[in-house]
């Protein structure tokens, strides 16, 4: 681990070379330990034990004299000393000297980090069960309109790469969109939701009228189909969405 600049600048005209102890090797043992303080017998254990207490004390006491060092003295016997950062007023913990330096644990790997902010997960969540109807939408959208048109060919590229391409676009446009705005955009109201549950029924109904008078579906089976789907959503829609649906209040 490196000393930061500000020590490094501060050392520069060290020339205690040929000494049994230097001020840039205590110093260094103090930055690379996990702690943020030091009794003289801690730091001597951690240079050299055949150095003397008095020679760490006297590098201690040049590099306080430089501003590196600090002290606390708790009683009349004892004194700990800490790195001075310019930054803080007080002992620098091991995760603080790692913040300090731009090194902060929590930051090693800033996507995870994006992607386990509680309402980055939210919306991830929300919007993935929502493109659940986006995928419905793309594949039987597009298999409609490949079968009807003599543009498009039935190729891998119309029948699966158009689905998936809608699919990926309305997903990754919702997420921008909330992720940018901080809208939910979400129904605020249950009158809100019946409206969109009604549309939907009748959008189905479009659809049904579609398929059999432009694309010659079997009326019989094509009706069935719909009203099945519409009786399924209903008694989902009374069972499930509406009790489950709790409406924002307002403040």
């Amino acid at each position: 681990m490196s000393l930061p600049s500000w020590i490094s600048r501060e050392l520069e005209n060290d020339r205690k070379v040929n000494t049994k102890l230097t001020d840039k090797h205590v110093v260094e043992t103090m930055h690379e330990a996990d702690r943020p303080l030091f009794s003289v017998q801690q730091i001597r254990d951690r240079v050299k034990p055949d150095v003397s207490k008095v020679t760490v004390r006297n590098r201690l006491r040049d590099l306080e004299e430089r501003g590196i060092v600090a002290t606390e003295t708790y009683s009349d016997s004892l004194t700990l000393y800490y790195i001075n950062h310019p930054e803080s007023e007080w002992p620098v913990s091991p995760e603080g000297k790692q913040a300090l330096n731009g090194q902060s644990a929590s930051t090693e790997n800033p996507l995870r980090e994006f992607l386990q902010h509680p309402q980055v997960h939210e919306i991830l969540r929300e919007e993935l069960l929502r493109s659940i109807g986006w995928a419905g939408l793309g594949l039987f959208g597009w298999a409609i309109l490949v079968s009807s048109s003599s543009q498009l060919p039935a190729a891998v590229w119309t029948v699966l790469g158009l689905p998936i391409l809608t699919w990926a676009s309305l997903t990754v446009g919702m997420i921008g969109i909330r992720l940018i705005t901080g809208n939910d955009l979400q129904i605020q109201s249950t009158e809100g939701l019946h409206i969109i549950s009604v549309g939907g029924v009748v959008f189905g109904g479009f659809w049904a009228v579609f398929l059999i008078f432009v694309l010659d579906w079997p009326p019989l089976l094509t009706t069935g189909l719909y009203l099945l789907i519409t009786a399924t959503y209903f008694v989902y829609y009374t069972r499930v969405v509406l009790p489950g649906f709790d409406a924002p209040v307002e403040n």
